[in-house]
């Protein structure tokens, strides 16, 4: 009867370590191209991330000020997180369920 009490409590620390969720969530780093392709008030691109990889156009929502500079063309190597949410612009019309919206983690010049 002593026993019970020290193999119910064996048997919770054990299933509470089982049920943890791993956090090891690695972000490679990417080579991407900073641009700024007008206002999007009178339907301009805005400020967007192309990636070099794959030529994919990517929103980010949290871009430093430094880069929001209208000539901007900035080579930059980032680690980001994807938002999972899409914005949907005019001048995407070739990508119809719209570009990937993602926050920037980690941001350096090249």
């Amino acid at each position: 009867m002593k026993k019970i009490p020290g193999l119910l409590l064996l048997t919770l620390v054990l299933l509470q370590g089982a049920c943890k969720k791993s956090n090891d969530t690695t972000l490679s780093e990417t080579k991407a191209h900073i641009l700024y392709g007008g206002d999007p008030a009178v339907d301009g691109r805005g400020y967007y991330v192309q990636l070099d990889a794959t030529g994919e156009d990517i929103i980010p929502i949290n871009l430093p000020s430094a880069y929001r500079q209208p000539d901007i063309n900035a080579a930059v190597a980032l680690k980001f997180l994807d938002t999972g949410k899409k914005q949907m612009i005019d001048w995407a019309s070739a990508n119809a369920s719209g570009l990937r919206v993602i926050y920037i983690v980690s941001l350096r010049n090249l």
